[in-house]
């Protein structure tokens, strides 16, 4: 292999540099006075391989690399392409020892993740990381996985990526500190924020005169100016009242921190068991995407097919329903085994998704976003639900049966978590219950009406497929 290709390992840091000349792009307003994540940290280029090329990689293979390494040195803003980047990934599952392949694959990763960051689509860069991290958990990775995650105002996200950098040893650096400290704001924990905002690297921004190393001191001074005002105790928010959910007593009970599960006796104990383990389970995963809880333990009743509908009213089709008024669960489950079957799972996910949904939004989010995310968060996607003739017909429908409602409700979902990330979503949703309306949330996160925003998106969906 060439000098060629090990010097254009570079590139893997172009993205750092190029992102702190062309400045940050707006974002919504700030506290801090100017848009939020506008800190991009200046990320080190991977280390200079020492290796030579290993016996597997043939001539044909290696002029290959040397004119992808010479293009990117001359036009590193075009990127690899998709086949660029797989035929890498393939040289190197041959070559897995060979030390400078693998270093020149991780600057491949560094600049198509910086290249869809830039696009804001962030869940290509959640793929590139992962494959980053897969290869070798370098300080450098986590402070792009920092970047993508204060855009998408995942501040949880965010102050885990920091943490990750600095315990995997990544130089120590203002804007680093800067989005710890910012996280941790923007969580409410701003007694721990003085103590980022207090640490000696911030003795040096007296004599900052990097733009990077600017921009970070003039966000700590503000940050710490708003931490250290008198703040008015906020008042606790009413808990929302719920109606009282009326259960047959003869029904035995099982019980959780979280869940209270009522179910008809001995012989469906193993499958109420059940339901209890998998709603703790997916509770804990709901929780880390929604960055909210139930405030109270959430009533599980579990029906004979016949009961559930005569108490609960629900159409024929349904096989599970979440109350608002009363913040239940109910499952019909008599007749089927004595164990869970997997396709109950889902139903159950998509059930408690709709609890969190209801909390986050105080009721405010409407059927169409409840049953679209609720249906992403038990792994559906439109792609894999339909085939391109059902999509095409999709597309193109003019009425409005049951199946186009939640078919049509998973594209808009789908398409605003993918674009537009969890963390705009969970703000639309918080958005919604501080302004008392669903489009109240959307007016004030992204600017338009809820209305709006679907049709634009459903617009995209049959162009696309029509």
């Amino acid at each position: 292999m060439k000098v060629g290709l090990a010097a254009a390992l570079v590139f893997a840091a172009l993205f750092a540099i190029e992102r702190m000349q062309a400045g940050p792009k707006p974002g919504p307003p700030s506290p801090l006075g100017g848009p939020m994540a506008a800190i991009a940290p200046a990320l080190p280029p991977p280390g200079r391989p020492g290796s030579q090329p290993g016996p597997r990689l043939s001539k044909e293979d290696i002029g290959f690399l040397d004119d992808l390494s010479s293009r990117l040195q001359r036009n590193p803003s075009q990127g690899p392409t998709p086949g660029e980047l797989e035929r890498v990934e393939t040289l190197f599952a041959g070559s897995p020892d060979d030390a400078q392949l693998k270093e020149f694959l991780v600057g491949l990763y560094f600049l198509s993740a910086n290249q869809d960051l830039r696009r804001r689509a962030f869940p290509l860069v959640e793929q590139t990381l992962a494959r980053l991290k897969f290869l070798d958990e370098q300080p450098q990775i986590y402070a792009m996985e920092a970047h993508a995650r204060g855009e998408q105002q995942d501040w949880t996200g965010l102050e885990e990526a920091v943490l990750k950098y600095e315990r995997l040893g990544g130089e120590e650096s203002l804007t680093m500190s800067v989005n710890l400290a910012l996280s941790l704001l923007k969580q409410g924990r701003q007694r721990e924020v003085l103590g980022i905002l207090d640490r000696p690297i911030f003795a040096s921004c007296p004599t900052a005169s990097a733009g990077a190393d600017l921009d970070a001191c003039g966000s700590a001074q503000r940050m710490r100016a708003l931490v250290s005002a008198p703040q008015k105790a906020a008042p606790s928010p009413a808990e929302r009242p719920r109606e009282a959910l009326v259960v047959d007593e003869a029904k035995a009970q099982i019980q959780s921190d979280r869940f209270d599960v009522r179910f008809d006796g001995e012989a469906q104990s193993g499958v109420a068991r059940d339901v209890l383990f998998v709603l703790d389970r997916a509770y804990v995963r709901l929780k880390d995407i929604y960055y909210d809880q139930p405030v109270r333990k959430i009533p599980v009743v579990l029906h004979s097919s016949q009961d559930y509908f005569s108490k609960t009213g629900a159409p024929w089709w349904s096989g599970g329903v979440y109350s608002s008024h009363t913040g239940a669960i109910q499952i019909p489950i008599r007749g089927l085994p004595s164990t869970l079957p997997r396709e109950m799972e889902d139903v159950l996910v998509h059930e408690l998704s709709h609890a969190f949904v209801d909390e986050r939004a105080g009721g405010r989010a409407g059927r169409d976003l409840q049953e679209g995310l609720a249906q992403y968060m038990e792994g559906k996607r439109i792609e894999e639900e339909l085939g391109s003739v059902e999509l095409k017909r999709l597309a193109n429908a003019r009425s409005q049966t049951v199946t186009n409602f939640y078919m049509l409700s998973l594209v808009v979902a789908e398409q605003m978590v993918q674009s537009r990330g969890q963390g705009m979503v969970n703000q639309l949703l918080k958005a919604m219950k501080d302004g008392g309306s669903e489009d109240a949330g959307f007016k004030k996160v992204f600017g338009q009406s809820g209305a709006d925003m679907k049709k634009e998106i459903l617009a995209t969906f049959w162009r696309r497929y029509s």
